[in-house]
């Protein structure tokens, strides 16, 4: 089993905030491919072990998908997977499983993102209420960094955001549910991990 998490080179500009004159910019939340990648972090139960991927050893990664039998993130489905797909190359086909997707199903929404019904749900509110932990930084800044030359701090927070989908993995195994983050007196009942049949071939860019 891996968890895994991307990190962007270019940043998305928000409606709400100033664009930074040294800074380079994707199209917005669909502009995948211009997007770009500039860490991935990841999670290895098999031997106990976290990882780091960058241009330099993105077939690594790949190999490590191939033999991992469940692929874990947080927001993969909708987000990571697509832009790994994007920039270094296909992705597996199936033995995904997506934390925030299985809460949304938990709470009685569907797969897709909607703003008025599936906000809220997002790693930072889920894991103050769980664990008492937050986030260890903006992931607006996270692209920012990394174009300014701060590798480290990029690194750092991809890190912090893989061992907070762990601790939400973990609870969810051994509990089978996590608190509300809308309200914490109640919980949310959440599908356990499927295992999956290895895949035997991947390609890359």
């Amino acid at each position: 089993m891996l968890i895994y998490d991307v990190e962007i080179k270019k940043a998305i500009l928000s409606k709400n905030t100033p664009k930074m004159e040294d800074v380079d910019y994707c199209g917005g939340w669909t502009d995948h491919e211009n997007m770009g990648i500039s860490v991935i972090c990841a999670y290895d139960y098999s031997t106990d072990r976290h990882r780091v991927f960058t241009d330099s050893n993105k077939e690594e990664f790949f190999r490590l998908l191939d033999t991992s039998d469940v692929l874990v993130g947080f927001n993969n489905i909708g987000f990571d997977n697509k832009v790994i797909s994007a920039n270094w190359g296909v992705m597996p086909e199936d033995k995904y499983y997506d934390i925030q997707v299985e809460i949304w199903t938990g709470v009685g929404l569907g797969p897709d993102f909607n703003l008025y019904t599936h906000s809220g749900y997002d790693l930072d509110n889920v894991c103050l209420v769980n664990f008492g932990l937050h986030k260890s930084g903006n992931g607006a800044m996270a692209p920012v960094e990394w174009q300014r030359g701060r590798y480290g701090n990029t690194i750092d927070y991809c890190l912090h955001d893989v061992k907070l989908t762990k601790h939400l993995l973990d609870k969810i195994i051994s509990d089978g549910y996590i608190r509300h983050p809308k309200n914490p007196g109640t919980i949310i009942e959440v599908r356990k991990p499927v295992f999956h049949k290895k895949i035997t071939s991947v390609s890359f860019n």
